[in-house]
């Protein structure tokens, strides 16, 4: 078993005595201990088991000193001594998650990262080979652990993360949530009550799934239109008209310089292409005339004879 010590304060005038109601310090350690076990499982799978412990508490604000135990199942002992660079032991999934980066060029970790990038998706990630990644977002690069990455990736930890910031903007007059001591060498991450809602989980890129058929058909010409942004309306027999972008710039051309003379109730055999998109918002449906294959002029007069 591997144990490792670090603290969380609660930093705001409400807490200057060293105290804090219950209700308030409870969920956010709860919060706070779930995020541990989520990256635990990312890291060492069911490997080892990771608990997160209350040891003592400080004034000036309020700080809660804790430990996390890191426990290798029975079955793993062996493993685990043979091979320990395989599992990642109390100390180092402290660092994963907590390392505030201060020294130039330092990994950040999980907390730093996810402040860092605001609720928002990285522009660009880039494996350096060595271990670490760096990550630019808003022409800003900063490094992290490839683990660290797998963390950023994992939705449970992400879920946790954005629970244990949830729970954190409900205690009342909390103005920084800090993780981890201040030392000499690097500061602590501080989350301010304006970071907590950027812990969020991104939303997933809505990339619409479109699926594009063709087909040849009988169209009444409703309206028709020649100025940008202006679409064609049609009847193909149904209950409604419907629009269609033109894209026969030969048969546009012939009706704009009237060797094509159009009326309503004109008729057009034609090759559409219909692209229909499904995103997690909306479903679309964009019809487009590739081609007029023919022209059938409307009745003008009854045929009596």
């Amino acid at each position: 078993m591997t144990k490792a010590r670090f603290e969380i304060a609660f930093e705001g005038d409400p807490f200057d005595d060293g105290e804090i109601d219950v209700r308030d310090l409870a969920p956010t350690l709860l919060a706070f201990g779930n995020v541990v076990q989520a990256a635990n499982k990312v890291l060492n799978g069911d490997r080892a088991d990771a608990r997160l412990k209350v040891a003592a508490t400080d004034q000036g604000s309020f700080v809660a000193a804790l430990t996390m135990d890191v426990g290798w199942l029975t079955d793993m002992l062996d493993a685990v001594n043979a091979h320990p660079q395989r599992v990642v032991a109390a100390d180092q999934l402290m660092d994963l998650l907590i390392k505030a980066g201060t020294i130039l060029g330092a990994p950040l970790g999980l907390f730093a990262a996810v402040k860092a990038l605001k609720g928002k998706r990285p522009e660009k990630v880039e494996s350096r080979g060595d271990g670490t990644t760096e990550i630019t977002i808003n022409q800003t690069t900063f490094v992290v652990d490839d683990r660290t990455v797998a963390l950023l990736q994992d939705l449970p930890t992400r879920e946790a993360v954005e629970d244990l910031g949830a729970k954190a903007a409900r205690v009342d007059g909390l103005d920084y949530l800090r993780i981890g001591a201040d030392s000499e060498e690097e500061k602590a991450v501080r989350l301010a009550r304006t970071d907590l809602p950027s812990l969020k989980v991104p939303p997933e890129p809505d990339e619409p799934d479109t699926e594009i058929t063709h087909r040849d058909a009988w169209l009444k010409i409703v309206s028709v239109h020649f100025r940008d942004g202006y679409k064609w309306r049609f009847s193909d027999g149904g209950e409604r008209p419907f629009t269609a972008e033109m894209e026969d710039a030969e048969f546009q051309t012939k009706v704009q310089e009237g060797l094509v003379a159009l009326n309503a109730n004109d008729a057009i055999r034609c090759r559409l292409r219909e692209e229909q998109s499904l995103s997690a918002s909306s479903l679309l449906k964009i019809i487009y005339v590739e081609e007029v294959l023919e022209h059938r002029p409307g009745a003008r007069q009854m045929n009596l004879l």
